[in-house]
């Protein structure tokens, strides 16, 4: 990052003098892009490799829920979607890292307005062995049969902005709280997301 980061800004600085030769701003202009590319690239490998030990404290999922749907209203609202929690089993409590949990409601939520989806629902509700299920879902656009086994690996995306990591970022957290996030169901009515805390 020491090494990139310098090339970026320069070839931006020379890119806004005048009288510089056409062939020259090109090269400049490649330089800035390939330097900002890897620049990407460096800081979505750091986030993927330094999830941070949770911090788990108790609070009622349903608060969170709320939260995250409030967070993400305007984004939704801008592309048409909606965003619900239905609490399936009364006051759920939750062992977590909030910001953990947080972030990975506020990914779920984003690909599936990012997929057009119209409506996105998040449901919590404890199981008879006291396991707290949560899940996400949406009435976008489906996952493809062939992306479905390639979604958690690191750096895959389907999308053209995208950077591949949020969803293995995700499960990745899921797993430091000694959970898992999986893909429950992608197809032509729903795509659902689940979050399983043991």
């Amino acid at each position: 990052m020491n090494t990139i980061t310098p090339i970026a800004s320069l070839s931006d600085t020379l890119l806004t003098f005048d009288g510089v030769d056409e062939d020259i701003k090109n090269g400049l202009s490649t330089i800035s892009e390939s330097s900002k590319g890897l620049i990407k690239f460096v800081d979505s490998y750091r986030n993927l490799t330094r999830v941070a030990p949770p911090v788990k404290k108790a609070f009622y999922f349903k608060e969170l829920a709320e939260r995250v749907i409030s967070l993400t209203r305007e984004q939704a609202a801008m592309n048409g979607a909606v965003c619900t929690y239905e609490e399936m089993s009364e006051d759920i409590i939750l062992y977590a890292d909030e910001g953990q949990i947080t972030q990975i409601l506020i990914n779920l939520i984003k690909n599936a307005v990012q997929a057009e989806a119209r409506n996105v629902v998040i449901t919590a509700q404890l199981t008879p062995s006291e396991q707290t299920v949560i899940s996400v879902s949406n009435d976008g656009l489906p996952i493809s049969r062939e992306s479905q086994d390639e979604i958690f690996v690191p750096f895959f995306t389907t999308k053209q902005e995208g950077t591949g990591i949020g969803l293995s970022l995700s499960r990745q957290i899921m797993r430091l709280h000694n959970g898992s996030l999986t893909l429950t169901r992608s197809d032509e009515n729903y795509t659902v997301f689940t979050l399983l805390f043991r």
